[in-house]
């Protein structure tokens, strides 16, 4: 196939949808019950997730992996190497591990962890990306979806959904998963006092952790295996955006799902991923002070 995109009918992308997710929701279900206490399981599911991908969609399409053109095959192979990358170094925890040692205590700041966090995101989910399509692809960015102008047409539905996520949000933020695992960083509460300036920096640095994760899911992912595949390449897409949450509530894992699938379709059809970036983050936002609110949290 030299990048000659497939024509889908409904039923086949409902086929390949129905049976990943029939696959993915167990998957998951296998990793909180046993294999999140095993070092080194995130990088095997990853490959095994997308490996059950491509054997689905071989079973249902006979398209092949081989099939797919020479850019379809790099965008796969190069996120999933990205995705381990950042999950085994990226994230707070390897600055906690790594890193914080060799800063004198005088030095620490609160928020350092998770500036780490969203930095890691943005060169791993954001800029790598950007340029692997620019320079080693050659395509345009906008090709993927790196753009503003014109990427905002479907404000409304956007806006639709959040109004529908949040009576969602405040009911998980009385959830004890949730209460436990929101806000993202301790360091901005302190016993039952949140500070303000604090809280602004810790959501500056989220919004750009939310703009690099949806370049990557929606626009890198999405987009690059989406020029041969349209459509069927969402069920690949959001079987490692699923993945991708582990280690946050299941509940949340599971509702990455429906989300992922609703974001990647609006992409793909309006050609962008920034306002899926804005409800991702407006979406947090909402966790976040639900959750400080319904601990009687004061700020200050």
């Amino acid at each position: 196939m030299k990048h000659t995109t497939v024509e889908t009918d409904s039923r086949t992308f409902w086929r390949l949808t129905a049976a990943c997710i029939a696959v993915l929701v167990p998957l998951n279900w296998t990793w909180y019950v046993w294999a999140r206490g095993v070092p080194g399981s995130l990088p095997v599911y990853i490959v095994l997730g997308s490996a059950i991908y491509f054997g689905l969609l071989w079973l249902i399409t006979g398209i092949r992996f081989s099939d797919l053109s020479y850019e379809a095959r790099f965008i796969v192979i190069s996120a999933m190497l990205l995705l381990i990358f950042f999950l085994a170094f990226g994230r707070s925890d390897t600055y906690e591990r790594v890193i914080e040692h060799w800063i004198p205590k005088g030095a620490r700041l609160p928020l350092s962890g998770f500036f780490y966090f969203a930095a890691c995101s943005m060169l791993l989910r954001f800029a790598i990306p950007y340029l692997l399509v620019r320079f080693k692809l050659e395509q345009a960015p906008r090709a993927y979806g790196y753009v503003v102008r014109g990427g905002t047409r479907y404000r409304w539905i956007y806006l639709g959904l959040f109004l529908v996520m949040v009576p969602l949000v405040i009911w998980a933020s009385t959830l004890p998963d949730f209460q436990a695992s929101y806000p993202q960083t301790r360091g901005i509460v302190t016993g039952n006092q949140a500070s303000l300036k604090l809280f602004v920096l810790y959501h500056a640095a989220y919004f750009l952790m939310f703009l690099s994760g949806e370049s990557f899911w929606r626009g890198y992912m999405t987009f690059g295996l989406g020029r041969d595949l349209d459509t069927l390449a969402l069920p690949w897409m959001v079987t490692l955006y699923s993945i991708g949450h582990y280690g946050k509530p299941i509940l949340e894992v599971n509702g990455s799902i429906v989300a992922g699938f609703v974001l990647g379709y609006l992409a793909l059809r309006h050609r962008s991923f920034f306002l899926g970036a804005l409800l991702h983050w407006s979406i947090a936002l909402t966790m976040d002070l639900a959750v400080l609110w319904q601990r009687g949290v004061a700020w200050h």
